[in-house]
């Protein structure tokens, strides 16, 4: 934090604003907390720990929607929307229909998740009748 939240002065690296002196060591310790959350969100990703990585992403998004973690969850996004496509080309409906539990997580209220998991209903609603017919 560069700046105090209250009266806008310079902080340098004090937790007690010197013009009005907040205490801002609440607010330091959140942005660290998200920091560290995010860090852990690219070690669970590295580490092909998805569902893990997402928890930590969406945590540290919840304590300070910075930069560099909006940036993150979108490259998240962009991955599961790849992942979803490819295994609905595959026909593995179930493992797409998780794959996009996954991404709304991320986004719930996302209008391309919300037509992707429309298409995949149906398609798993069309499967679901040639079963039953055959």
């Amino acid at each position: 934090m560069e700046r105090c939240p209250c009266c806008n002065a310079r902080l340098k690296e004090n937790v007690i604003c010197p013009r009005c002196q907040a205490d801002l060591s609440a607010l330091i310790a959140t942005e660290q907390a998200a920091e560290c959350s995010l860090a852990q969100a690219v070690q669970h990703w590295a580490n092909k720990e998805g569902e893990q990585s997402i928890a930590a992403v969406i945590l540290a998004l919840s304590l300070k929607k910075s930069g560099l973690a909006l940036k993150f969850r979108d490259y998240l996004m962009q991955v599961y929307y790849r992942d979803v496509l490819e295994l609905l080309a595959r026909k593995q409906l179930l493992s797409a229909n998780q794959q996009l539990y996954n991404a709304r997580r991320l986004l719930p209220y996302s209008q391309k998740l919300q037509q992707l998991r429309t298409f995949t209903d149906y398609l798993l609603s069309q499967h679901h009748e040639r079963v039953r017919s055959n």
